[in-house]
């Protein structure tokens, strides 16, 4: 099936009561979120009559559940065993109950691929774990290291030879997955868990995690959102090489080094093709990158959802576009996207230019230039300082604002900063992109931060301090990879007043976690920075 001859069927059908056939434009080029050119069962979990009807009948609560499921035969079968059983019928004519059994039929539980495992180098009491002085957060930290084992997983072998029966993305070694919905391994959450893994003094799980990140890079180009076909137009926040970092900094493993320097190049190349753009500024031209992802379909994995969201959108490309690169930052969803600060319905993402992605870009660059000199390769080493510090002058002529005293998103459409708080303001804190010799800058941003009050929430310093907003990144959800940066760029700083509110955040996330896991024997997604814990599973 062509996607022009596809696109009249998609667009005249809903989820909810009435029909978007009257409420929708014809999607001129549409692309969707995996094709024959990256998958070789895109025509069934990526754009398919079979996807529509699946999610049209809400055969399950969530969407995510069908694309994750394997199927039995071969991707063109299937379609085959559809097209006669349901070919010469509307997808809304479709009898629910059979549709199921066809389901039921032709494919697998979904999970069912994935093999458990215990790491080898999992140890029930690691020396730094052992060495927690309180007794009852050494008991918890333990018992948070016996989860490793149920969170670690392998792909089945049999399946890199018969990739097309499966949504998932074959990787060659262990990794730990997210937990709850999730059964895979997502990028960005990849660089905490490693430094958990760190922590526990698991270094081979750790290399075996950025060797498949790396294995992705080789194949692909870049880093998928996740591990599976449906991600294969977006990616997450550039950590690769944080992670790399963060074991070179424990193993000084310099052979690993050598090998994976090469990847992390490939991956910056995927960046600066692909999510670099000019912004002006002033009078001059800056080059900067933003979250762009090219699909403008409905997501697979929350496909009746975007459906329902973009009833009162008149240009739906855009929106799933815009919705779609707003995953990619890891922040799905948040106001920082939305032009109205409100509603999703307003969401343009590509106009923003997120000042953390550039920070995060900045660190790589970092990196690039301490590894190589690691590793006595000074003609590259000098080429990344060199590109780090036109980069860094960048940042601060693009995302800081002089007059706040702090970086900012910078908005293309209006040409101005968005100046609400978010913690992302302090990601250039935590990766060094700016001149560290003034302290000025940095005491300038807690100032503001204090004057806000974003530290005085008793369960940490929630994502937003937008109160009306209904999205989950934002007020009053607190994040764990927000917190421990903002933690992270505090210590950092030369500053004791600085230092000393870093540690008191982080006893106050520590504390609060601590206390949730007390009450329900869970960690969790995200907790309330009020102190009340929402229900959203990340470990169990």
């Amino acid at each position: 099936m062509t996607y022009s001859l596809f696109l009249p069927a998609f667009l005249c059908f809903s989820l909810c009561s009435g029909s978007l056939l009257d409420q929708v434009h014809w999607i001129e080029e549409p692309v969707p979120v995996c094709d024959r050119s990256n998958s070789n069962n895109s025509h069934i979990y990526c754009n398919s009559t079979l996807l529509m009807a699946v999610n049209y009948h809400e055969l399950y609560n969530d969407s995510k559940t069908f694309v994750d499921m394997p199927m039995k035969n071969d991707p063109d079968f299937v379609l085959e065993k559809f097209n006669e059983a349901f070919g010469n019928i509307s997808v809304e004519a479709i009898n629910r109950t059979k549709l199921q059994q066809f389901v039921d039929e032709h494919f697998s539980p979904p999970g069912s691929e994935m093999l458990p495992c215990t790491p080898e180098d999992w140890n029930p009491q690691p020396a730094k774990l052992m060495s927690i002085v309180d007794p009852q957060l050494r008991g918890w930290a333990l018992k948070l290291n016996a989860i490793w084992r149920s969170l670690c997983k392998r792909i089945d072998p049999a399946i890199e030879n018969s990739s097309s029966r499966y949504s998932l993305i074959y990787l060659p070694h262990i990794f730990i997955m997210p937990g709850g919905r999730f059964r895979e391994f997502y990028y960005w959450d990849a660089y905490w868990i490693i430094k958990g893994l760190l922590a526990c003094e698991m270094y081979n799980t750790t290399k075996a995690m950025i060797e498949n990140l790396g294995s992705l890079v080789e194949r692909f180009g870049f880093v998928p959102n996740g591990g599976r076909v449906y991600y294969l137009r977006r990616s997450q926040p550039p950590l690769l090489a944080g992670m790399l970092y963060e074991y070179y900094e424990v193993t000084k493993d310099k052979d690993f080094v050598m090998k994976m320097l090469p990847i992390l190049e490939k991956e910056l190349t995927f960046w600066n093709n692909n999510r670099m753009t000019t912004v002006t500024v002033k009078g001059t031209d800056y080059f900067v990158y933003r979250y762009n992802t090219k699909s403008n379909m409905p997501r697979p994995e929350s496909y009746a959802q975007d459906i329902k969201k973009a009833q009162s959108v008149p240009d739906k490309a855009q929106f799933w576009q815009d919705i779609a690169s707003a995953a990619e930052s890891g922040w799905d969803f948040s106001t920082r996207w939305f032009s109205d600060h409100k509603t999703i319905y307003t969401v343009e993402t590509k106009n923003v230019l997120p000042v953390d992605l550039n920070a995060f870009i900045c660190w790589n660059f970092d990196i690039l230039e301490y590894l190589y000199e690691r590793i006595d390769d000074h003609m590259k080493s000098e080429f990344y300082r060199e590109t780090r510090a036109r980069f860094r002058y960048t940042v601060h002529k693009v995302f800081y604002n002089s007059t706040a005293g702090s970086w900012f998103d910078f908005n293309l459409r209006t040409g101005s900063h968005n100046m609400a708080f978010y913690p992302s303001i302090t990601v250039p804190l935590f990766t060094g992109c700016y001149n560290t010799l003034n302290q000025g800058k940095s005491e300038r941003l807690f100032t503001l931060m204090k004057d806000i009050g974003v530290f005085d929430y008793p369960g940490g310093i929630p994502t937003s301090m937008i109160t009306d907003s209904e999205e989950q990144w934002d007020f009053p959800n607190g994040f764990s990879p927000l917190n421990h940066m903002v933690v992270e760029g505090l210590r950092k700083s030369q500053n004791a007043q600085m230092q000393d509110a870093g540690y008191r955040l982080a006893r106050k996330w520590i504390m609060g976690n601590f206390k949730v896991w007390k009450e329900t024997n869970h960690m969790w997604e995200k907790v309330r920075a009020i102190a009340v814990f929402l229900r959203i599973r990340m470990l169990r």
